[in-house]
């Protein structure tokens, strides 16, 4: 078993059996995008923005095919609560060494 970064990330980085489900949309979307812009032919845009609406262009393309069922999703969906919920749990650790801290 591989220890924890010291960030606390459990995410293993360059294992993909570990981390396919994670990265696996991320890997998808880069490779869309590469392929978009070999058929475009240059990586060059007049600006921010053009890139922005290229890439843009390329997402909307790979949501619709998944529109049906983020429509479905969606009529399920309710109201966010009006204040963040807490995402942690508070737990008290009493040392009987405390020269070990």
């Amino acid at each position: 078993m591989r220890p924890l970064r010291h960030d606390g990330d459990p995410n293993n980085a360059g294992i993909a059996h570990k981390n396919g489900s994670i990265e696996g949309c991320h890997g998808h979307l880069k490779r869309a995008i590469n392929d978009a812009l070999l058929m475009r032919g240059s990586s060059d845009f007049d600006d921010l923005a053009a890139y922005r609406h290229f890439v843009d262009e390329i997402v909307s393309h790979c949501n619709a095919r998944n529109s049906k069922r983020i429509d479905i999703e969606r009529a399920e969906l309710q109201e966010l609560p009006v204040r963040r919920t807490s995402d942690y749990e508070e737990v008290t650790c009493a040392s009987r060494h405390r020269a070990a801290l």
